[in-house]
């Protein structure tokens, strides 16, 4: 038994060195606040169009640290993935994008204001103000395919 422990712990020993000797891990976030002004001019893009789902929701508060009236102001909720991880200070609040049905050919202008969480808004995807969703489609509707480009 004593010598299965020596073992493990010459074992432990080494992979620990091992570790520490390693170039640390920097994952690069979807979005960041320090994105340099080309890394900003890609990003929000307007030529660059994303396609997904439109859904709407009703609230007053977000991740951008500001109110809103969504029965009046066409506003929409960024998904996660997109968004990346940082809220308040993010460079995607406050961003326009232009909103297309891909149904009907109807769009919107709309203003970044909050985020989707990622379990609820896939890629390409947005949540919309009832303002901004009513521009597009029927409430009742509930999900549109949409188009969208920041503009």
């Amino acid at each position: 038994m004593a010598k299965f422990t020596s073992l493990l712990l010459v074992a432990t020993a080494a992979a620990l060195a091992t570790l520490s000797s390693a170039a640390p891990i920097n994952p690069t976030p979807a979005v960041t606040a320090a994105a340099s002004t080309s890394d900003e001019n890609t990003i929000f893009s307007s030529s660059v169009k994303y396609t997904g789902k439109a859904t709407w929701f009703t609230d007053s508060y977000g991740s951008c640290n500001e109110k809103w009236d969504g029965n009046s102001e066409p506003i929409v909720a960024l998904n996660a993935h997109q968004m990346g991880a940082q809220a308040w200070g993010n460079p995607a609040c406050g961003q326009k994008v232009r909103i297309t049905n891909k149904a009907n050919n109807k769009s919107v202008v709309a203003r970044v204001v909050d985020k989707c969480p990622g379990d609820q808004c896939a890629w390409g995807s947005l949540d919309l103000s009832p303002a901004a969703f009513t521009k597009l489609g029927e409430l009742a509707t509930g999900i549109l395919n949409i188009e969208w480009n920041y503009i």
